[in-house]
């Protein structure tokens, strides 16, 4: 558990520093990709427990393959709730997840 916290904590600071970057700099905005990422980092870390649980092998292609749909879903969601337009919102969420997919290869698969 302490390290799923280390990885959401993670999560959380790289993905909106990321979007900070990029231009969400608002109170809303800052919430908004903030409540996004807590909604997509436990669904995916479920989705990858259950299927560990049922005896699929959890590679790396495999999260990478599932990241996916997170990027498109958050795209969609910061589109919505921050009304920046889809292209915007697209271009951050594939960055903020390429940036914590990254740092978190780097800390918990090496």
């Amino acid at each position: 558990m302490s390290s799923y916290l280390l990885a959401l904590g993670l999560t959380l600071l790289i993905e909106g520093g990321v979007a900070y970057l990029l231009g969400f700099r608002s109170r809303r905005e800052v919430l908004i990709v903030a409540l996004v990422s807590l909604l997509t980092h436990p669904l995916l870390n479920y989705l990858l427990l259950i299927l560990s649980y049922l005896g699929v092998s959890v590679t790396l292609g495999l999260i990478t393959l599932l990241e996916i749909p997170v990027v498109v879903a958050e795209g969609y969601l910061l589109a919505y709730a921050s009304g920046n337009p889809p292209r915007q919102c697209f271009i951050t969420s594939l960055l903020m997840n390429g940036a914590s997919f990254l740092v978190g290869v780097l800390l918990f698969w090496t």
